[in-house]
């Protein structure tokens, strides 16, 4: 079993390892996020996302611009939250990836952002915190290919507000 390479970027880099794999190559696929943020979303008893091809274009964009550096790098896209994870190894799954935004949870306490995390660091809950964030209604996502594969979610409207609660 090899070990693959995970990683997730709020302002700075964090780096994961799993032994987890599949066959096919990295797509988007709008069913698979949705399911996989409302089903985070429907535990905290927020409302369901629905699908922006508008905010989707604007990911794609972004992920083939930060594949083809082959660096992790937020947009500044204003006026949109953003997710990023990257999968260096062979044939991510959305899911997985996915996955790594929601074992934030772990570290999450309820509370107003930006007092939401355990260690005290609103950095190590924020993608969880934007997936479930309860004035958000829409996501659009993008998939980059280069010497790892990216995944970038927009969000409207954004969330991690300071002084508002994510749900």
């Amino acid at each position: 079993m090899r070990l693959k390479r995970l990683g997730i970027v709020a302002a700075s880099a964090a780096v994961l390892w799993s032994a987890i794999g599949s066959a096919a190559p990295l797509t988007v696929n709008k069913e698979v996020i949705l399911a996989e943020h409302n089903k985070y979303r429907a535990e905290v008893g927020v409302p369901p996302l629905t699908w922006s091809n508008k905010l989707a274009e604007g990911a794609q964009r972004w992920a083939d611009t930060i594949a083809a550096l082959d660096q992790m790098k937020h947009s500044q896209t204003s006026g949109v939250g953003e997710n990023l994870a990257f999968w260096s190894g062979s044939n991510p799954t959305l899911t997985t990836m996915i996955g790594m935004w929601e074992k934030e949870k772990e570290l999450f306490t309820p509370g107003t952002f930006p007092n939401v995390s355990r260690d005290g660091k609103w950095l190590s809950v924020s993608h969880y915190t934007q997936m479930v964030w309860r004035k958000t209604t829409q996501v659009g996502c993008g998939v980059g290919h280069g010497k790892s594969d990216f995944l970038v979610c927009w969000y409207s409207p954004q969330g991690n507000f300071i002084g508002d609660a994510p749900y």
